[in-house]
């Protein structure tokens, strides 16, 4: 089977409030990166959550995920990478890892890095937008251990530099599946292109 692992535990600290929570579209940026990830050919979609557990525990549940609680979140995403594939079952082939506030992330997107997967068996497969490599990104079990150890606010990313002739892309371009919503102008921003139908 492969999982997604969708890591939803920070702080929000650029925000000042609860990312998770907050509405685009008519959705939860949570809601909607679960209903995303349900829509991908991943087997089963397990969240990470940290700051908010309770109240981001239940946006879960109602998308019908499995939360993964990360008592180290305030350390830095690394721990959330670690937390979400020590929960994934053993019969688990690969995860692919995507973080809650990238709403213009599609299904097909995820699909992609799964097809790459499938044709290249490399267990590492991350998005390119124009120079950078980021998420979602899929990990293989072969490299699950070494995410095991990820600590520290640095990610999955450091796999990438480990490993790079273990690493597959899938171009995602420049646009809007590129954005993060981490500040209240990123929230505008998004807000403005799903205005302009630009949300699946």
């Amino acid at each position: 089977m492969i999982a997604a692992v969708v890591l939803a535990a920070g702080r929000a600290v650029r925000m000042g409030s609860p990312k998770m929570l907050l509405r685009v579209g008519g959705e939860g940026l949570l809601a909607h990166a679960v209903r995303t990830a349900r829509a991908s050919r991943c087997d089963e979609v397990y969240v990470v959550v940290g700051a908010d557990a309770e109240a981001v525990s239940a946006v879960v549940r109602d998308g019908g995920a499995r939360p993964v609680a990360n008592p180290r979140y305030p350390e830095g995403m690394g721990t959330s990478v670690a937390a979400g594939i020590a929960a994934l079952p053993h019969d688990c082939e690969a995860a692919v890892v995507m973080v809650g506030d990238q709403p213009f992330v599609s299904a097909d997107a995820l699909n992609a890095l799964i097809d790459t997967y499938r044709r290249t068996g490399r267990p590492l497969v991350a998005s390119r937008y124009g120079a950078v490599l980021g998420a979602p990104m899929l990990i293989g079990r072969a490299l699950f251990e070494e995410a095991l150890a990820l600590d520290g606010d640095v990610g999955a990313r450091v796999l990438l530099r480990r490993h790079p002739e273990l690493t597959s892309e899938v171009d995602v371009g420049e646009g809007p599946a590129s954005w993060d919503v981490d500040t209240p102008d990123d929230l505008e921003r998004a807000r403005r292109e799903i205005g302009s139908g630009g949300l699946e």
